[in-house]
């Protein structure tokens, strides 16, 4: 386990020295579709920390086309001020360096901060809205560029995991405030002896979704946004006392779902994988796929959370997929990860 000792929550008494716009009485907000990190690392320092980064922010996702989970923005701080509208950056660099953002660190820490890290005491910082709203700078600092390369395998998992964590938060802001987003509240008949058991769910969506399948009897409620198209799908059934919940019994509901769509659609049985995941506190899988029209019309990516919810046995698919020809999908996934976040279980009837 890291030692507490090497992690500082935010970092005191910046100073930025002519990157925060002067005269200004507001910030503006950050800009981005979402899933772009911007690395600023000076070019004798990527080499050390260029794979571990790239391998964890820039896993590939085939969509079908591969596209990274994170679009990944290589600068240094010399160029940083024309990026400052950037949401999530990732400041790397050590203290012994001579490069510009070597020379940038220096300058933005406060002494005692400083001392903190050529001691060893602190090397991974968080500090928010440090140019615009809705941003957030990681810093990953050490005493020399070996200990840079050590701290970036130690720290990048947690770094990720904040990354992730606010991307989530400032997209949800930014797609789901005030008369943008509608609340859909479904409730699901239970047998009478689980009639005190959980009973339905939540869901925020953006308010231009319509609705396309409400059906008891198919179990599954699917609303799409156009332009391009977006479908986000709730399934749940039940799951008999012997049986277990696998990826594969939650791939072939998803896939005996298409069937019944407006235009049923078919998935590759080669074509996906899963992995187990903690979706809103529930213990589950996360499934990634494609999916194709049964016709020529064209397809595209998929992906699913799934959990079980023991009291009642119902397990439920929490599904997003995306029809954009032409472009990249992984925004337009992120959005649909920020909507599908929102799911609520809900126990009685208003």
């Amino acid at each position: 386990m890291k030692s507490l000792k090497k992690y500082l929550l935010s970092i005191v008494s910046f100073v930025f020295i002519g990157i925060v716009l002067s005269g200004c009485s507001f910030e503006p907000s950050s800009l981005g579709s979402g899933g772009t990190l911007l690395v600023v690392a000076d070019e004798v320092d990527r080499p050390l920390i260029r794979q571990t980064i790239e391998s964890k922010f820039g896993r590939i996702i085939d969509v079908p086309q591969p596209e990274p989970l994170f679009n990944l923005i290589w600068t240094d701080a010399a160029d940083l001020e024309k990026h400052t509208h950037n949401p999530i950056f990732l400041l790397a660099s050590s203290l012994d360096g001579t490069g510009s953002t070597a020379e940038f660190l220096k300058k933005m820490l406060n002494p005692e901060v400083e001392e903190g890290i050529k001691n060893g005491e602190f090397s991974v910082f968080r500090h928010y809205d440090p140019w615009a709203r809705n941003q957030m700078l990681l810093v990953l600092a050490a005493r020399d560029s070996r200990e840079l390369a050590e701290y970036t395998d130690n720290w990048c998992d947690s770094l990720f995991n904040w990354a992730v964590e606010f991307e989530y938060k400032r997209l949800d802001k930014e797609l789901l405030t005030g008369r943008k987003r509608k609340e859909i509240t479904n409730y699901i008949d239970l047998p009478s002896e689980k009639s005190d058991k959980l009973q339905g769910f939540k869901l925020t969506l953006q308010i231009d979704y319509i609705e396309t399948i409400n059906s008891d009897s198919l179990k599954c409620i699917r609303f799409i946004r156009h332009f391009p198209d977006r479908w986000v799908t709730v399934a749940w059934d039940f799951l008999d006392e012997d049986s277990i919940l696998t990826p594969d019994l939650i791939y072939q509901k998803r896939k005996s779902l298409g069937d019944y769509f407006l235009d049923p659609v078919l998935t590759y049985d080669d074509k996906w994988q899963s992995e187990e995941v903690v979706f809103n506190d529930k213990q589950g899988y996360l499934i990634r796929g494609l999916w194709a029209t049964q016709g020529p019309t064209g397809g595209g990516p998929f992906f699913c959370y799934s959990f079980l919810e023991p009291s009642s046995r119902l397990y439920y698919i929490i599904d997003g997929a995306v029809f954009a020809p032409d472009r990249e999908k992984m925004p337009y996934l992120w959005q649909l990860d920020v909507i599908l976040h929102t799911f609520q279980l809900i126990t009685n009837k208003e």
